[in-house]
C-alpha cells in the first residue's frame, strides 16, 4: 500500500528537512572557522546549500505533480469524448 502525503504534511515534511540540514550546515561551518579546520566549515558549507536544494527538488517535484494532474484530466476527458461518440451522440 502506497501512502500518499497530504499537500500540507508534503510542505512541513520538507521545511523541516530543510531547516535541519540549514542548522546542522551553519553549525559545523560556525565550528570549523572557529576551531581553524577548513574541510570541516566546508563540509558544512556544502550541508547549508544543500537545504537550498532540498527546497528547489521541492518545487520541481510540485510542478511535476501539476503536469501530471494535468494530463490525467486531459485523459479523462478524451476518454469521456470517445465514449459519448461510441453512444452514438
Amino acid at each position: 500500500m502506497t501512502v500518499i502525503p497530504t499537500a500540507g504534511a508534503s510542505r512541513t515534511i520538507t521545511l523541516v528537512a530543510s531547516a535541519f540540514l540549514g542548522f546542522d550546515g551553519a553549525a559545523l561551518a560556525g565550528l570549523g572557522i572557529w576551531t581553524g579546520h577548513p574541510l570541516v566549515a566546508l563540509i558544512g558549507g556544502a550541508l547549508f546549500l544543500s537545504s537550498g536544494l532540498v527546497l528547489v527538488y521541492w518545487r520541481w517535484h510540485l510542478r511535476q505533480l501539476e503536469e501530471i494532474a494535468a494530463a490525467r484530466r486531459a485523459l479523462r476527458d478524451e476518454a469521456e469524448s470517445l465514449r459519448e461518440l461510441l453512444r452514438g451522440g
